[in-house]
């Protein structure tokens, strides 16, 4: 019997690249879920506590309201967990 899905992407997202790649993707989908779903991937491919993991909560409702109270602090905390797990956020031209 073979190795489960999740247990596979999770073996994949411990390469940098493909982690980097996969986050890419899904930041890309404008799903606010799907991209939260991808960070805790890649935090548990990365062997990153849950407690840590907890910390990054932005689910669309939530984010509306904390943006209408203090815009851009959802973009810093997620830029200082992508720090956390290695990566960056960039910009690129389309």
């Amino acid at each position: 019997m073979g190795k489960s899905y999740h247990v596979e992407l999770i073996e994949a997202l411990r390469d940098p690249q493909e982690a980097a790649e996969y986050l890419d993707a899904a930041f890309e989908d404008d799903d606010p879920e799907a991209f939260q779903m991808a960070l805790k991937q890649v935090a548990e491919a990365q062997a990153v506590t849950s407690q840590l993991i907890e910390k990054v909560k932005f689910s669309q409702d939530d984010t509306n309201h904390k943006v209408s109270r203090q815009p851009h602090s959802d973009l810093y905390q997620i830029n200082s967990f992508l720090h956390t797990l290695g990566f960056r956020l960039a910009v690129q031209r389309c």
